[in-house]
C-alpha cells in the first residue's frame, strides 16, 4: 500500500453553469445586420421549419418546395423564437479526444544496461512509431557491501519518448516526457529447497504528453513544430492540439522461488488536460479539465541471472471531468470568452460568439494479455489480446444528456450504444442508437502448398472478401442483391434502433428454437437455455460483440445464420431480410 502522503492531489474543475430556467414557448428577437433564416435558427438550436411557422409575417405562408432555402432578414425585424427542444435531441454526443493513461497497446523492443551509479536504454515501439531514450542515476548507501543480504539503492530516470504514426486517416506527433525518483529494496536467501529473492521500490514523479494531430496521413512533422497550442490561427483547420500532464507515485514488487516468479506494478496519477481543434476557419472547440489514472501490471512466470520471462496482464482505469465549448475567433466576444475559459476554464452558456457548451465525464478502461521478457541488456515487452470500452457522458447547459459507450473485445467487432436523456436523467428509450462497424477487407498469406497449387494470395482475398459481402447481403436483403448491397473490401456501419435490435433478438430467438441439435452460438446470443436477458436489447447487443467468433466474418456468418431462420425454418433455403440501416465509411 502507497503512503497516503504520496498520494497525488486532483485539481478540481471549477462547476459548470447551472441550467437555464426553462424558456417560454414564444421569445421575441429583433435581427440584426447579417441575419438569415439559418444563422437565427442555428443560434437559438431551433429548426428552420419551426421558424418559418412561428412568423408567417415574415416569411408568408409559402410551401417550403417553392421557399427561398436562406432569405436574408432585415435588421430590426421583430421575430418569435419557439422553444428548442432539449439539447440531447439536437446536439451530437462529444468526447474528450484523449486518454489519461500512459501504457502503449502495442509490443516495445529494449536495449540497455545499468552500472553502479547510472545506465540508460533505447525503446522501439513499431506500432506507435515511437523512439524512447531513457536514462538513469542509481546510489547506493555508503558502505554497502555487494555480497550483503539486503541491497539499496536510490534511482533518479528520465525518458524522452518521440512518436509519429498514421490513425483513422490522420498523422498523429507525440512527444513524451517522464521523471521519476524511487528507492528500493532486494533481498535474498536460500533454504533447504532454494533460493527465495525479493524486491520492492516506491516512488514518485512527474510525466507530461504533448500530441498534434494533423489531417492527412503522413504528413511533416514539422507542421507539427509550428503551432502553439495556445495560438489558434498557427493551428491548420482539422488539425488538433492536445496537452496534458501528471503527477505520478508508483509502487512495485517482484518475488522468486526456484525461479518462479511473480512481479506486480502499480501507477496512480493524477493531472490536467487541455486540448483545442481547429474546427475551421473560425471556429475552435476547446477542452479542459482534471484527469486521472491507475495503471497496473501482475504478472507470473520465471526469473533467473540470465533471463526472464513474466506472463500477466495490464490493466488501465482512466478518469476525466473536462469543460467543453466552441469558440467563434472571428468576433470579439468569442476571442473574449476564449481568452477567459483558457485562463480559468469557465464559460457561461449563453456568451455571444459561444456554443456548443457542455460538460464531459469519461471513463476509459483497457484490458490486455502482455508477455515481458528479459535476456541480459536486451528486453521485449510483447503485446497479447486487448478489451477495450469507454464511457463518456456528455451534458448541455439545459441539464439533458447523451452517453456513449464504445466496447471492443480482442479481434471482435466494435461496438457503440448511444443514449440520451432529459433533464431529469429520465432515458429516452426510443432514442437509443446501436452500432457495429465490419470491414470485408481481408489480407491472406497462403501455405506454401496453396502457392504450388498455383493459388495467389490477391486470389484468395478476392475469394474471400466476395464471400463475406455476400453473407451481409443475403442477410441484409435476404438476398444476393438488394438496394443495401455491399461491396467486397467495404468497411460499412450496421445501425440498429432501439426498434430495429428487439426486433433481431427475437429473430434470434426464433432461429435458435429451430435448431434442433440443441445449445448453439444463437441460442446463448438470445439469453441460454432460458432465453433470458436481464436487460434485453442492451445485453443482447453486448453479447453480439462479446462472444467467441465475433470478427467481422464470424459476426457476418452469425446475421446470416439469424437471417436463415428467423422464420423459424433452418432448412427451407430461405432468407428473412433483417432491418438494419447502412453506413458506409
Amino acid at each position: 500500500m502507497l503512503p497516503p502522503d504520496l498520494a497525488p492531489s486532483r485539481p478540481t474543475l471549477p462547476p459548470p453553469p447551472p441550467p437555464p430556467e426553462p424558456r417560454a414557448e414564444i421569445q421575441a428577437y429583433t435581427a440584426r445586420a447579417g441575419d438569415s433564416l439559418e444563422s437565427i435558427a442555428r443560434s437559438f438550436k431551433v429548426s428552420e421549419a419551426d421558424l418559418r411557422e412561428a412568423n408567417p409575417q415574415v416569411f408568408g405562408n409559402v410551401p417550403p418546395a417553392l421557399a427561398h432555402p436562406d432569405p436574408q432578414i432585415d435588421p430590426g425585424t421583430a421575430l418569435t423564437i419557439p422553444a428548442a427542444p432539449m439539447s440531447a435531441l439536437v446536439d451530437e454526443p462529444l468526447d474528450t479526444g484523449f486518454n489519461p493513461t500512459y501504457p502503449s497497446s502495442n509490443s516495445e523492443y529494449t536495449v540497455g544496461a545499468d552500472g553502479q551509479t547510472g545506465g540508460g536504454a533505447l525503446t522501439w515501439n513499431p506500432g506507435d512509431g515511437s523512439v524512447k531514450l531513457g536514462g538513469s542515476r542509481i546510489a547506493t548507501p555508503p558502505g554497502q557491501a555487494e555480497t550483503a543480504a539486503v541491497q539499496w539503492e536510490a534511482r533518479a530516470d528520465t525518458a524522452v519518448t518521440l512518436g509519429q504514426t498514421n490513425k483513422d486517416g490522420n498523422t498523429e506527433v507525440t512527444v513524451e516526457v517522464q521523471y521519476t525518483q524511487s528507492v528500493g529494496v532486494e533481498a535474498g536467501t536460500r533454504t533447504s529447497r532454494g533460493v527465495v529473492e525479493g524486491e520492492a521500490s516506491a516512488g514518485a514523479g512527474g510525466r507530461a504528453r504533448y500530441k498534434v494531430t494533423l489531417p492527412g496521413e503522413n504528413q511533416n512533422p514539422e507542421l507539427a513544430a509550428r503551432i502553439n497550442p495556445f495560438d489558434p490561427t498557427t493551428i491548420p483547420e482539422g488539425a488538433s492540439v492536445t496537452l496534458d500532464g501528471q503527477n505520478f507515485v508508483q509502487g512495485e514488487l517482484a518475488g522468486s522461488f526456484r525461479h518462479i516468479g511473480t512481479a506486480t506494478r502499480v501507477t496512480e496519477a493524477a493531472g490536467a488536460s487541455y486540448s483545442v481543434e481547429r474546427v475551421d476557419a473560425d471556429h475552435v472547440r476547446v477542452t479542459m479539465g482534471p484527469n486521472a489514472a491507475v495503471e497496473a501490471f501482475n504478472g507470473v512466470g520465471l526469473r533467473s541471472d540470465i533471463a526472464t520471462a513474466m506472463l500477466g496482464r495490464q490493466d488501465n482505469l482512466g478518469d476525466q471531468a473536462v469543460a467543453t465549448a466552441t469558440f467563434d475567433l472571428s468576433s470579439a466576444d468569442g476571442q473574449a470568452a476564449y481568452a477567459h475559459f483558457v485562463a480559468t476554464g469557465e464559460v457561461a452558456h449563453e456568451t455571444a460568439g459561444v456554443g456548443d457548451v457542455a460538460t464531459i465525464e469519461k471513463l476509459d478502461y483497457a484490458s490486455q494479455t502482455r508477455l515481458q521478457l528479459e535476456l541480459g541488456p536486451l528486453s521485449a515487452d510483447l503485446a497479447g489480446a486487448q478489451n477495450t470500452g469507454a464511457f463518456v457522458r456528455t451534458t448541455y447547459p439545459d441539464g439533458s444528456s447523451a452517453v456513449t459507450m464504445d466496447l471492443r473485445y480482442s479481434g471482435n467487432v466494435p461496438l457503440s450504444v448511444t443514449q440520451r436523456f432529459d433533464a431529469e436523467g429520465v432515458e429516452l428509450v426510443d432514442e437509443r442508437a446501436y452500432e457495429f462497424e465490419l470491414s470485408t477487407d481481408h489480407d491472406v498469406d497462403l501455405s506454401w502448398w496453396d502457392n504450388l497449387l498455383g493459388r495467389s494470395d490477391a486470389e484468395a482475398e478476392a475469394a474471400l472478401e466476395q464471400s463475406h459481402a455476400e453473407l451481409l447481403n443475403w442477410a441484409i436483403n435476404g438476398g444476393a442483391t438488394g438496394p443495401a448491397h455491399v461491396r467486397p473490401g467495404e468497411t460499412v456501419t450496421l445501425q440498429f434502433s432501439e426498434d430495429q435490435l428487439a426486433a433481431l433478438l427475437d429473430q434470434t430467438r426464433t432461429a435458435a428454437a429451430a435448431n434442433e441439435s440443441g445449445m448453439d452460438a444463437l441460442a446463448l446470443l438470445a439469453g441460454g437455455e432460458n432465453g433470458m436477458l436481464a436487460n434485453g436489447t442492451m445485453d443482447f447487443a453486448v453479447a453480439m460483440a462479446r462472444n467467441l467468433g465475433g470478427d467481422d466474418y464470424g459476426f457476418a456468418q452469425r446475421l446470416f445464420d439469424i437471417s436463415q431462420g428467423a422464420d423459424g425454418d433452418l432448412g427451407d433455403r430461405g432468407a428473412v431480410p433483417l432491418d438494419v440501416t447502412i453506413e458506409r465509411d
